[in-house]
């Protein structure tokens, strides 16, 4: 599996026009990263993940905008490749990509309608499919669905053992997902924005460049983006009295932070974080606010023990219902993370339960599919720590490539708990 960090791609001081490719490139080789390593490999037999990092990278790149980029011309994708390889790793290895490159562009075939686990075809993200000459996808129907969605082996094991077939899941992530606004607590029309309509009637899709949705959101604090997925674990909750103290346990870029003001406007919320970079952040959020208020999760154990009427804990998850967005989460080891991730989930658990008053509520929520931190977590945290489970709900991802943006959704899920 590819060592995938999170970084920012620094374009410095390309026209926009370039820069749209770059940021292109680096998306379509980390989203196809097995795809198109297996293509690569094929072809050239011999093993990518072999070669020398730089040697990856430009291989990677190519190939990416040979397969899955329709407007860049195959003579000058090589061409750029030769002279990248021979200026930045060594002279010699112009030869190399220049050969593989030529068979990566022979192998590529026409447009077909759609994939269905064809053994000599790949599945693009706008639905269609993209025949393949001289080469095949692995015969094995996990494996197959591995290469093709660019999922690895093990997550496509877990969500077959999950879902029987695990090609819709492994599909949806290879969606483009869309820029999703959260419109239901607007204060002023939304109409004259040119927001496409969602399924969601509290949802809008922004269609529009990115420096026109920053200056959007920058305009206007009463709507942000925030999939429906990801706002259900709010907007569905009812309560005979509203709740007086919230407290955002993770409450990361503030969110649900937002949600929670709105939709509890008279409550006093402390939305915490272990991250002094997120807190800094919040604070700037919510400067001016006397209802918000930013807190490190040290302080808050040391101040607010059996206090909050409400605890949302959004905890740190694998992902695993948000891949079409958090592409580089795919190919993290599953059973490396849980083991990693579970104990965290557990810890932040117990500090909602003790900052929790008497008949307090805890929601407990992912974006991940896998039951060992959704189903699983919420009955321990029952169990262990002797809380009422009232509700649960998994929301399974919708949408898959090519599919109008209206009707896609995340995955989530969510557990309501009272102490």
């Amino acid at each position: 599996m590819p060592d995938l960090g999170l970084f920012d791609l620094h374009t410095g001081s390309m026209d926009a026009r370039d820069a749209s490719l770059a940021h292109a490139i680096v998306e379509g080789a980390i989203t196809r990263w097995l795809t198109l390593d297996y293509i690569i490999s094929t072809l050239s037999e011999r093993q990518l993940r072999d070669q020398e990092p730089r040697m990856q990278a430009v291989l990677l790149g190519g190939a990416a905008q040979l397969l899955l980029m329709d407007r860049v011309p195959p003579h000058a994708v090589i061409d750029e490749s030769v002279e990248w390889a021979k200026q930045n790793i060594r002279p010699g290895a112009g030869g190399m990509v220049n050969a593989i490159l030529r068979k990566v562009a022979r192998a590529k075939g026409g447009r077909i309608e759609s994939w269905n686990h064809h053994l000599d075809a790949i599945p693009r993200s706008d639905g269609t499919g993209l025949k393949l000459f001289g080469l095949e996808l692995p015969t094995s129907g996990q494996h197959r669905v591995s290469v093709a969605c660019s999922i690895s082996s093990q997550l496509i094991q877990r969500w077959e053992n999950e879902f029987g077939d695990p090609t819709v899941p492994a599909m949806h992530t290879l969606c483009k997902a869309p820029t999703v606004i959260y419109v239901a607590h607007a204060q002023t029309p939304i109409d004259d924005l040119n927001l496409e309509p969602h399924n969601s009637p509290n949802h809008r899709i922004f269609t529009g460049k990115r420096v026109d949705l920053v200056e959007l959101l920058a305009s206007r604090s009463d709507i942000w983006v925030q999939d429906s997925a990801s706002s259900h674990v709010i907007d569905s909750l009812e309560f005979d009295k509203a709740p007086a103290l919230i407290i955002d346990l993770c409450a990361g870029k503030g969110t649900k932070t937002r949600q929670l003001r709105a939709k509890f406007p008279d409550a006093q919320i402390i939305a915490a974080d272990v991250s002094e970079t997120q807190l800094d952040a919040l604070k700037i959020i919510f400067d001016g606010d006397d209802h918000v208020h930013a807190m490190s999760v040290e302080t808050l154990m040391n101040t607010e023990l059996g206090k909050a009427d409400f605890v949302l804990a959004d905890v740190p998850c694998s992902n695993s219902g948000v891949l079409a967005r958090r592409r580089e989460a795919r190919y993290r080891p599953m059973k490396k993370q849980l083991a990693r991730i579970i104990p965290i989930q557990h810890e932040i658990a117990r500090n909602a339960h003790a900052l929790l008053k008497p008949g307090g509520t805890l929601v407990y929520s992912t974006c991940s599919l896998e039951s060992d931190e959704n189903e699983d977590q919420a009955q321990w945290i029952a169990s262990k720590l002797e809380m009422n489970l009232i509700d649960q709900a998994r929301i399974d991802p919708i949408g898959q490539p090519g599919v109008v943006p209206a009707t896609y959704r995340d995955g989530s899920f969510s557990a309501q708990l009272t102490k």
